[in-house]
């Protein structure tokens, strides 16, 4: 958690109406986590941006399996470190989601993420070495007693890129709250975390990309409350993928096949933290729309937006949401019309 000591806040004095009246939009931006990472506070005095991001790097320390001395590393080649809670909290998440979804998500994929090398721009492997690797993936096999002690079967190797993220976005919420900020809105390259309200007064607006077309938007969400948080993550085929033989690979890769799962193009998840959200957004898409939406459905307090390709080279695509997507069915309809899908909308 990233911590600091806090002296008397005598604003918290004043009238409301004044803080109101106060208020500015503060604004920064800085590489992080290999993305860009921007975190916008409606407040009255500017944030120390210096210790939130410095405070973020170190919890994205603790998920890394690349960065040597890391738990992570360090647990994944063998060795029995004393895991951080932080660390422990995201890995029985993990689990948990990979549970829900039937492996669809699963934490122990490392050695399939390491074959397909997207670190370096991606490159195809035999289907041998595609085998090889799968049979050393499998959640079901690691066990994480209630003190938080791991046990992770040799050649086996946590890889937490599909929740990592969304936990620091979490992490920056916290700092944040623990300043005595209540509206604010952060964005780790499409993993958002939105409290409270813009400017203290009206509801944040998240665009939700086009899957084919980085210009168009299949919509705006309005979410926000006082006192209110909610966390948004996109999954996309979009985001990390090389070409060969015609053929697009993207970094979501099935755990169960070894390849990058094909049911879905772009899935968006809305969720009350954004670790969750993170690695629901990715067992979703790798579920395809019928799985993954009633996983969605079952779950309290998760909407979703799962969109998928018609027949390929059609440019006809079926969007299907939850049953309370906070979009309506007239810009979801909007939306079908634009994508060329004449299925339109369909939700459960």
């Amino acid at each position: 958690m990233i911590k600091k000591m806090k002296g008397l806040l005598l604003f918290f004095t004043l009238p409301l109406c004044l803080i109101s009246c106060r208020a500015s939009l503060y604004k920064e931006t800085r590489l992080s986590m290999s993305t860009l990472v921007t975190v916008l506070v409606s407040a009255v005095a500017e944030p120390d941006w210096q210790e939130l991001f410095s405070g973020a790097e170190n919890e994205a320390a603790l998920f890394d399996h690349r960065l040597p001395g890391s738990p992570l590393k360090e647990l994944n080649d063998g060795r029995s470190p004393e895991l951080p809670v932080e660390l422990i909290k995201v890995l029985r998440l993990a689990m948990e989601i990979a549970e829900q979804s039937d492996g669809a998500f699963d934490p122990t994929i490392l050695p399939l993420i390491s074959l397909w090398n997207f670190d370096s721009g991606g490159e195809l492997p035999h289907e041998e070495e595609i085998l090889a690797a799968r049979n050393m993936v499998d959640y079901r096999l690691v066990k994480i007693d209630a003190q938080g002690a791991v046990e992770l079967p040799s050649c086996y190797g946590f890889d937490l890129g599909g929740i990592a993220k969304g936990a620091v976005v979490d992490q920056i919420a916290a700092y944040l709250n623990e300043e005595g900020y209540e509206n604010f809105l952060i964005d780790a390259g499409g993993d958002i975390l939105l409290s409270g309200l813009k400017r203290g007064k009206e509801p944040w607006s998240i665009g939700i990309r086009h899957p084919r077309s980085r210009d168009k938007l299949i919509g705006l969400l309005p979410l926000g409350g006082a006192g209110e948080s909610r966390a948004v993550v996109t999954s996309g085929d979009y985001e990390r993928y090389f070409e060969y033989g015609g053929k697009r690979y993207h970094h979501i890769l099935d755990p169960r096949s070894g390849y990058p799962a094909e049911s879905s193009i772009s899935v968006t998840v809305i969720a009350a933290t954004c670790a969750r959200a993170d690695g629901l957004a990715t067992a979703v898409f790798v579920l395809g729309p019928d799985q993954g939406l009633e996983l969605l459905e079952g779950l309290p307090g998760v909407e979703g937006m799962i969109i998928a390709e018609g027949m390929p080279g059609s440019r006809e695509y079926l969007i299907r949401t939850t049953s309370a997507f906070p979009l309506t069915a007239e810009e979801l309809d909007r939306a079908a019309e634009e994508m060329h899908s004449p299925e339109g909308r369909e939700t459960n």
